[in-house]
């Protein structure tokens, strides 16, 4: 076809658009007098009318959309073009292909061509329009991504279905969720899309605020160790003193964190860690802290990359390590455990570590087993007491608790990624991983743009 026929079936084309929307108003004329009619009828069909009216906008809108997409032409670039291998590809005429739509399906025509050099094929149009390789529209691919993101496959079928009218096979919304990992490199590679530091005073350098954990993930064969990190920024607490009451201290206020994570070493953590608090304002912040639960990788790459940052081990494990060693000492059900855990709290609140030592070496042992527990707790806190200066931390301000993290391990992995009976292939999990920290970043749209 020449490029005058091609360019005068484009202008037949554009005649047509006042026949589809008098046919698309045609529909919904139609829907509104069914409506009008069920309803005079049985007011309690308001339902039923309501999926009705649904089902015709769909329907009237995939007439329009499908002349939308029509207008874009037929993609046609002569009899002969440049091949992406070099070679020159032909033009083979015209090949028909469906696209599923939010509307529905959509029936295209295309410009094909085929390259005898390398053997390949290809259309164009669907290059321009960004469904090359795919049957799906950006629309239906983004939906896909977000209800695959948070359920799992199977039940995301159903929702998508129920709630916009587009059934795909629990396959597909894996094929698709897995594959837009590709635009959403960004969140999985630890480049930060953007960063603000929300919660800072602009007028006081803030403290940033960088934490981690690692959670374990189940993959065919076995586990993986998911590590996750957070960063915020939080302004300088302002102390506050009252005539005649006592000084208000209280919690800092903190801005809003932002979370990374992959399956890698603790090296790779550490690089990525650097660079998320560098456009979390780390040039400028006043203090920089680091929480963790105690594990040497974290300690270890906090000092690698952060040198001078203050360092705390978060209460709540260091408390949860105190019931540990009580229960194997008297057992879950023993009160006496409960009395210890009281007694051995207060000092480790005022961060007095080598009282809470004391306390440990004086618990009885039952056996061997028992008495490595209480060794091995004893050579953390005593190892950690640097890290354990609560009362101190407290009176400059700031945060001693890792809950940030702790239920972004959560909400990010264990709720999608550890349901019963998963078993994830790892670049499954790494790409359901990135999918969920880019829309929990609130950077879907920049991390994933072929399908926003």
């Amino acid at each position: 076809m020449s490029e005058g026929m091609e360019k005068g079936a484009e202008a037949g084309w554009e005649g047509k658009v006042d026949g589809v929307l008098a046919l698309a108003l045609r529909i919904l004329g139609r829907a509104v007098q069914e409506a009008s009619a069920r309803m005079s009828a049985c007011p309690g069909a308001l339902g039923e009318v309501e999926k009705m009216i649904q089902r015709r906008v769909r329907e009237a809108g995939a007439l329009l959309f499908e002349a939308s997409v029509a207008s874009a032409g037929r993609g046609y670039e002569g009899s002969r073009g440049l091949c992406r291998c070099g070679g020159t590809s032909k033009y083979m005429g015209d090949r028909e292909r469906d696209m599923v739509s939010l509307l529905g399906k959509t029936r295209l025509r295309r410009a094909y061509y085929w390259c005898p050099q390398c053997g390949q094929g290809r259309a164009p149009l669907d290059e321009r329009l960004g469904i090359a390789g795919t049957d799906f529209s950006p629309g239906v691919r983004e939906a896909i991504g977000l209800v695959g993101a948070d359920v799992a496959f199977q039940p995301a079928r159903t929702l998508l279905g129920r709630l916009a009218g587009v059934w795909v096979s629990a396959r597909k919304h894996r094929e698709v969720s897995e594959s837009l990992v590709q635009s959403a490199g960004a969140a999985l590679e630890g480049h930060p899309v953007r960063g603000t530091v929300e919660g800072a005073d602009p007028q006081r350098a803030p403290d940033l605020y960088l934490l981690a954990d690692g959670v374990m993930a189940p993959i065919r064969g076995g586990w993986r160790e998911v590590k996750l990190g957070a960063v915020f920024a939080a302004p300088p607490r302002r102390k506050r003193q009252e005539k005649g009451k006592r000084k208000q201290r209280g919690k800092p206020d903190r801005g809003r964190a932002r979370f990374f994570g992959d399956v890698m070493e603790a090296e790779a953590f550490g690089e990525q860690w650097y660079r998320w608090a560098e456009v979390m304002g780390l040039g400028r912040a006043r203090r920089v802290i680091v929480l963790g639960d105690g594990a040497a990788w974290i300690w270890n790459q906090a000092q690698t990359h952060f040198p001078g940052a203050i360092l705390i081990v978060d209460f709540y494990h260091a408390l949860e390590r105190l019931w540990t060693v009580a229960h194997a000492v008297w057992g879950e059900a023993d009160p006496r455990a409960a009395s210890w855990v009281r007694s051995a709290k207060a000092p480790l609140r005022r961060g007095d570590i080598p009282r809470v030592v004391a306390l440990l070496r004086d618990l009885p042992a039952r056996n061997n087993a028992t008495r490595k527990i209480i060794e091995e707790a004893a050579g953390y806190y005593a190892n950690n007491a640097d890290r354990m200066r609560y009362r101190h931390f407290r009176r400059q301000g700031l945060f001693t608790g890792s809950g940030v993290v702790e239920a972004a391990c959560k909400r990010i992995v264990a709720q999608r990624l550890k349901g019963t009976g998963m078993r994830w292939n790892l670049e499954g999990l790494r790409s359901i991983l990135a999918l969920r920290l880019a829309i929990i970043n609130g950077d879907w749209p920049a991390a994933v743009p072929r399908a926003a």
